[in-house]
């Protein structure tokens, strides 16, 4: 794992398309078509609606409406990403555990030195894991077909992790073993929390799925920066940059997370208040 040179991994799905995917110009040109269309699609504030909930909550704003073809469609988007995110935590841990069981010293397990758990399963899971990226930005087509706005965050977070998975699996960097871990963890999470309300099954928690994902994005954060600290760890240029240019998505990615929930949940919490504040008074 000492050379930037693009290797394919054996097994990938569509290997005639894997050079293109490998090329910068891949997500650099999708990432920004995807921000420029959000950016000429998304209605205004005053004419967007609002999800049902929000509607509720805020007591102001037209909810959206979905058809049954709609719900069906996104019932189905969500489990498919939510069993996806499954599968490949599974398998990521399934080797990270042979890579702790195969007697190598704590740094060179962490460094993965030989390879072993690129050669295994990071390379070919962390692949799809950049291709589904691509795939994501119909969260957002979801919501515009609903006529309500993609906020900012939405828009920077589908189109910083093409680029950034991108350089990740381009340069072979090992850590990007974190953001492929931890980030199907949670999705699993949040994808199966999505599926099941929209279909109506409403199950508490959304502000603890918020919680987990800000939580990811400090440790994932911390975890990575220690790589570019240790010796003899990231040992080509691309590795180097593919982790910094990570590490400097994250930073304004959490505080976008931080803001969306002071915003959401403040609200709540304040509505929920004043609702029993005049309730104290009815009485």
């Amino acid at each position: 794992m000492n050379s930037d040179a693009l290797t394919m991994i054996p097994g990938v799905p569509f290997p005639e398309y894997y050079e293109f995917f490998m090329s910068w110009k891949a997500p650099i040109a999708l990432a920004t078509t995807y921000a420029v269309s959000v950016h000429l699609l998304n209605p205004s504030a005053s004419k967007a609606k609002v999800s049902r909930v929000e509607a509720k909550n805020q007591g102001a704003g037209t909810a959206s409406k979905s058809s049954p073809f709609m719900t069906a469609f996104v019932f189905l988007h969500n489990l498919s990403l939510a069993i996806y995110s499954m599968v490949t935590f599974f398998n990521m841990v399934q080797y990270m555990h042979k890579l702790y069981n195969r007697g190598n010293s704590i740094h060179d397990a962490y460094c993965d030195k030989d390879g072993f758990l690129w050669d295994n399963a990071l390379g070919y899971w962390g692949y799809l894991f950049y291709l589904s990226k691509y795939y994501e930005v119909i969260d957002t087509i979801i919501i515009l077909l609903k006529g309500r706005r993609s906020s900012l965050l939405q828009t920077y977070h589908h189109a910083g992790a093409m680029i950034t998975m991108w350089a990740g699996i381009r340069y072979r960097a090992q850590p990007i073993w974190i953001f492929v871990v931890f980030n199907s963890l949670v999705h699993s999470i949040m994808y199966l929390y999505y599926a099941l309300t929209s279909v109506g099954i409403h199950v508490p928690g959304k502000r603890y799925i918020t919680s987990v994902q800000i939580s990811q994005f400090l440790v994932g954060m911390t975890a990575a920066t220690s790589y570019l600290f240790l010796n003899d760890c990231l040992v080509t240029e691309g590795q180097k940059f593919a982790v910094l240019l990570n590490v400097l998505y994250l930073l304004p990615l959490t505080y976008l997370f931080l803001d969306f929930a002071r915003r959401t949940y403040g609200k709540r919490r304040a509505a929920a208040n004043a609702a029993s504040g005049n309730a104290k008074k009815a009485n």
